[in-house]
């Protein structure tokens, strides 16, 4: 019981960590519209640090959700369980397509700043949302089949 409730624990400090960051996204995105060239680049900076966080607590949360499952004894055929997973698949790949071509546009001649304020602004909510719909089925795990 001991290493399920610190299980739990890890997953939910994950949890906060992988969705957390992404709020204060919002709050750089807005700088980085009036902000000077030498400013953005810190804020882009910040930014990519920002999402790397996300993506690393992911990692963790990954892991404890999976030994959680185990210790847990649910079947992995429970339907809250395989939703999550394929969120969870959906949201990588998304993570990967949807801010790294963006960013790999600073500094170069297809750079425009606020095209590439829009793309990214458009991205975290949506990695928002499909991380609240992930978080939902953790949380109330419906069963749905």
């Amino acid at each position: 019981m001991l290493l399920f409730n610190i299980l739990l624990y890890v997953h939910i400090a994950s949890a906060i960590v992988s969705i957390g960051p992404l709020f204060v996204l919002f709050s750089i995105l807005k700088r980085m519209e009036k902000a000077d060239d030498a400013a953005l680049v810190g804020y882009v900076h910040s930014f990519q640090a920002s999402i790397t966080t996300v993506k690393h607590g992911g990692h963790v949360l990954v892991l404890s959700g999976i030994l959680l499952i185990w210790r847990g004894g649910w079947p992995w055929h429970t339907s809250w369980i395989v939703l999550t997973i394929a969120l969870m698949i959906a949201s990588i790949y998304f993570l990967a397509q949807a801010f790294k071509p963006t960013m790999k546009t600073f500094g170069t001649s297809a750079f425009n700043r606020m095209q590439f304020i829009a793309k990214l602004r458009r991205s975290t909510w949506l990695y928002v949302v499909l991380l609240l719909i992930m978080l939902w089925f953790m949380v109330a795990k419906p069963m749905l089949w």
